[in-house]
């Protein structure tokens, strides 16, 4: 029946003779996750986990020599008996609620999707369910039909209920109301798995999907489930649950529903006959409460169990480790998981010691270290130094590291020293220098373990001491051998650097052949050296060409060019043979990658002038290409490499370069949403940007986990990232974020690229 026929035509009626369960116990209070003896991550609030609690210290004069020692950890309970505590939770969703691995009814509104396998064996009013489907109006069932693709909207009845399909047919209720995936593009209907076992969850989310009916389409409904592994589970988290009064009188509900449809858990003012109501950040959370189906103890360093409650009193010899076991059944399918963790408690002395810190000595020969005794009297202490002496105070005639026993009663601490009784100041002028004088050479003798202004300095040239230069720094004016002596106190350190002239680095190139078709030109600019303050001598053949005294030389004939450049104090010179050939020289560059469909621009690069070009495709003649560039689109059609060549002309001379064009291993030059390092080696190993990389460059990379948290980084990317963390540890399977920030405007992603990509470590 259409929806708008049934609009005023639907009676409200309360299903007689059902059982149903409001809020009305306390839940048991749920804490962050704890992996196998080491703190961890919490895939969120419902899964296994136990907690030692701090090591703890206890005073060495503390009489009882005891304390209390306490454990946090995860209840849980069976679910046979079909009892379920609803609790109100604060609104702090574990994850979120948009771009879920798995998209579900996109864009179909009053659907089922298709069935799946649920990720773990879960426990459901005493029911192991293991397939599950998902309805486009807020709900999923597990008492699946893979038949049954169409979920009703239209409801009057309260839960539980067993009449009416679109209450009947589902157990869990996110909640249930009228909404329409069809008349948006943005929403997302979806779900993932995150963790590992014993700790996955199964999340299924609703993402601003809007109320049906045109006028309440604006109205964006965001909810979620959340089914815990093991615990069993099921939280409840709403973002928006808005209202469209004028449809199916704005009618909800939230809550849980046996497969029969005649028990249901409902919070308060969440039903059916509660409606219209809306929820902006609520939470609630649906627990087992059966028999406990877990066993807690308290274990010794020798692994006898010593106590079987949360706290407990220990009395330890000194130190030792004690652990907490927590033992979880699942009745469901009789598997045992065993979580451990470990606190250390011990005795600390109430007294301290102080051998009055690190000392520096230069050149004194002897250092007296007194044990200072704190908070205690010295007499009744006994003294033990690592040097085998037993007064409270030694001296010490060499450098090192001198530590100390102090014991008062049966407390005893330890304390260390480091003296150093000489020290000569670390200066470092550096490596020799060359240089033409152009800029100041400035040399630097402070020395970096003393303030520079507690020094003094002589300076001295090939021996002889430089009058008047008695500070830090000496400005160089000439080459020589300069030595400096630093003096603080009784400590002297010296060093030396030769300074000497530098050869500049002239490059005419390597030989040319030319047809003398155009005018070749030789730069002999230095590359280490102004070329506006040097002076040039050119020569050819030995004999020297009159007037030529420009960086450049234009060169009309064959011979054996040289020249002399002088800068400063500093020369160069090269030579170059320029000799008459046939052949011109081109060049198309290195072959490349490129993406299909994308333009490309091929260029001949030639010193010629006056050339002819002709360009060829695998040996074929391309008509009417007569230009130095070439425009080039793959499409794909053939897959192999594609190989130019161009042909320049100039009279009877001529050249010609090839270059082969390949594609990208990447599919389409995209940006991957997965990978799965763990899966067939070789494929899909790594997000791979080499495409990006080429075409823009890319600046850096950053991976941030759904809580936002910046989990890898790495500047000029390409390939590296294969699923680590910035440690070097692997990231678990999920949904993570990345932000590119390319080096240039790039003509598909702008200035920098963001979206989502899945890991998947469980590939195989």
């Amino acid at each position: 029946m259409n929806k708008l026929l049934l609009l005023h035509s639907i009676n409200r009626f309360h299903a007689q003779g059902l059982i149903i369960k409001n809020l009305g116990k306390l839940c048991i209070s749920f804490l962050f996750f704890m992996v196998l003896s080491l703190n961890g991550y919490a895939q969120g609030p419902g899964s296994l986990f136990i907690n030692a609690g701090p090591d703890v210290a206890i005073d060495c004069d503390d009489s009882s020599g005891c304390t209390d020692i306490t454990a946090d950890f995860l209840e849980i309970f069976e679910t046979i008996s079909e009892e379920y505590t609803v609790t109100s939770i604060p609104y702090n969703p574990p994850f979120p609620f948009d771009g879920l691995a798995n998209p579900l009814n996109p864009n179909i509104d009053d659907a089922w999707s298709s069935v799946d396998d649920l990720p773990f064996d879960f426990c459901f009013f005493g029911n192991l369910e293991t397939q599950f489907q998902v309805g486009s109006n807020g709900v999923l069932r597990f008492d699946v039909d893979p038949g049954d693709t169409s979920n009703g909207w239209s409801f009057t009845e309260n839960l539980p209920n067993n009449s009416n399909p679109t209450l009947g047919e589902a157990n869990v209720f996110t909640p249930v109301h009228d909404i329409d995936p069809s008349v948006s593009n943005t929403e997302e209907i979806g779900y993932e798995v995150l963790g590992t076992y014993p700790n996955r969850v199964l999340v299924v989310s609703y993402f601003e999907v809007p109320m049906f009916s045109g006028a309440c389409n604006n109205l964006l409904a965001t909810h979620m489930a959340v089914f815990y592994e093991f615990s069993n589970v099921i939280e409840i988290y709403i973002q928006d649950k808005p209202v469209c009064p004028g449809w199916n009188s704005g009618n909800a509900a939230l809550g849980i529903q046996n497969n029969d449809g005649t028990i249901a858990y409902v919070p308060p003012g969440r039903n059916t006959s509660d409606s219209p109501w809306t929820a902006t950040n609520e939470a609630w959370r649906f627990a087992p409460d059966g028999v406990e189906t877990f066993v807690f103890e308290w274990l010794n360093s020798d692994g006898d169990v010593i106590g079987t409650t949360p706290t407990i009193n220990v009395c330890p010899d000194g130190s030792e480790v004690y652990t907490a076991r927590i033992t979880y059944t699942n009745t469901c399918n009789g598997e045992v998981v065993v979580l451990t963790d470990d606190v250390t408690v011990s005795t600390v002395a109430t007294f301290s010691v102080d051998l009055g810190g690190d000392q520096q000595f230069c050149d004194e020969e002897s250092y007296d270290i007194t044990a200072e005794v704190i908070d205690g009297d010295p007499a009744d202490a006994t003294f033990l130094w690592s040097t085998g002496e037993t007064t409270q105070t030694i001296t010490v005639t060499t450098s090192g590291a001198y530590s100390v026993e102090v014991t008062i009663d049966d407390c005893s601490i330890t304390e260390s020293v480091n003296i150093v009784l000489e020290e000569t100041p670390d200066i470092e002028l550096g490596a020799d220098i060359e240089t033409c004088f152009e800029e100041e050479v400035i040399l630097d003798a402070s020395p970096s373990n003393y303030d520079p202004l507690t020094a003094t300095y002589e300076w001295s040239l090939d021996g002889t001491v430089i009058p008047g230069e008695t500070s830090p720094t000496l400005e160089v004016t000439q080459i020589g051998t300069y030595s400096v002596i630093v003096t603080v106190g009784n400590c002297v350190a010296t060093d030396s650097v030769e300074v000497t002239t530098k050869d500049l680095i002239i490059s005419l190139g390597e030989d040319i052949v030319t047809c003398f078709d155009s005018p070749v030109v030789l730069d002999a600019s230095p590359s280490n050296y102004d070329p506006t303050l040097a002076t040039y001598e050119w020569s050819v053949d030995g004999n020297i060409i009159p007037g030529e005294t420009q960086p450049t030389l234009v060169v009309t004939g064959a011979g054996v060019y040289s020249v002399i450049v002088t800068g400063g104090i500093c020369t160069g010179q090269d030579s170059i043979s320029i000799t008459p050939s046939d052949d011109l020289i081109v060049s198309l560059g290195d072959d490349f990658q490129t993406c299909r469909n994308e333009p490309q621009t091929l260029t001949a690069t030639t010193t010629e002038d006056g050339v002819t070009y002709q360009w060829l495709l695998n040996g074929a003649v391309i008509p009417n290409e007569t230009d130095n560039t070439l425009d080039i689109v793959l499409d794909g059609s053939d897959m192999g490499t594609q190989n130019y060549t161009v042909i320049i002309s100039s009279g009877d001379c001529t050249g010609s370069d090839d270059i082969a064009v390949s594609f990208y291993d990447v599919g389409n030059c995209t940006i991957s949403q997965g990978i799965s390092p763990d899966g067939s080696p070789g494929f899909n190993d790594s997000l791979d940007l080499t495409f990006l990389n080429d075409r823009s460059g890319i600046a850096k990379l950053q991976i941030f986990n759904r809580q936002g948290l910046l989990v890898f980084e790495r500047t000029n990317y390409t390939n590296e990232w294969i699923g680590q963390s910035k440690d070097g540890n692997e990231l678990p399977t999920g949904t993570y974020f990345y932000v590119i920030d390319l080096n240039a405007n790039d003509p598909v992603y702008n200035n920098q690229a963001t979206g989502w990509i899945y890991l998947n470590r469980d590939a195989n």
